[in-house]
């Protein structure tokens, strides 16, 4: 994968097709290739007529992984997805963020809103808009770190542990990414003027309901895709129609 060093950091990212730029932002331990690729997203959305940049979020995937807070904190991540695009060339494009990955495209929206036309807020909804629970990312943060897997008693938390493990990710990355994420990243819903599509699973209980974060956006509009929940979004077929809807006809 071709990088662009931001600050000292190798931030990865693929290119694939031609016509309008559309930025893929993955979630929480994965990586492009997982969240994009497997799930044939950058297949669907070629087709459609763009150029689809999947990108390697700081601390995961081929990107690189440094294991301080401070790497991640504030509005690193929303300066590495701006260089990216200044790298290519791109002055504007379409934009989709999956979980972690769609909470970092609400703050590049509100932050750089006239780069981008199109937004899709996938697998988040309601409870973006209150604090996680006490202690959540506290418990992720030992799920990646312990030496003990069999220790992990938040199911959750050993998902997380267990995923990064499959992808071979760098856990120690993962947990700095953790721990500052919410430092300085807090958005303006209310100026994001983009047209939004909130999209989530039925059963999806780490987003909670899309139209309760849909309603805090001018532009915004949400879906519930029927019997899926938040690992298994994704690859929903559903998902994708819904989504190629958004992109090429709603007004």
């Amino acid at each position: 994968m071709p990088v662009v060093n931001v600050e000292g950091v190798d931030i990865a990212y693929e290119v694939e097709g031609e016509g309008i730029p559309m930025i893929l932002l993955h979630g929480f331990a994965s990586t492009a290739a997982d969240n994009w690729g497997r799930t044939g997203w950058v297949q669907a959305l070629t087709r459609t007529g763009r150029q689809v940049v999947a990108i390697d979020l700081r601390g995961h995937g081929k990107s690189g992984h440094p294991h301080e807070e401070a790497a991640y904190a504030g509005g690193k991540l929303v300066e590495d997805v701006v260089a990216v695009m200044d790298e290519l060339g791109i002055q504007k494009a379409d934009l989709m963020g999956f979980s972690m990955g769609a909470g970092l495209a609400m703050r590049l929206a509100s932050q750089y809103g006239d780069r981008f036309d199109k937004v899709v807020l996938a697998g988040v909804g309601g409870k973006m808009l209150a604090p996680r629970g006490s202690g959540w990312s506290e418990k992720v943060v030992e799920a990646l770190t312990t030496d003990d897997p069999e220790s992990i008693d938040d199911p959750t938390a050993k998902g997380f542990r267990l995923y990064a493990e499959h992808l071979e990710q760098d856990r120690l990355a993962l947990a700095a990414c953790m721990k500052a994420s919410g430092s300085g990243q807090e958005v303006d819903f209310a100026s994001i003027a983009n047209d939004v599509l909130v999209i989530a699973g039925a059963r999806d209980d780490l987003a909670g309901d899309p139209a309760e974060l849909a309603a805090v956006m001018p532009r915004a509009k949400a879906e519930i895709v029927p019997g899926t929940d938040h690992m298994f979004l994704l690859a929903n077929p559903m998902c994708k129609g819904m989504v190629i809807d958004f992109l090429t006809g709603w007004e």
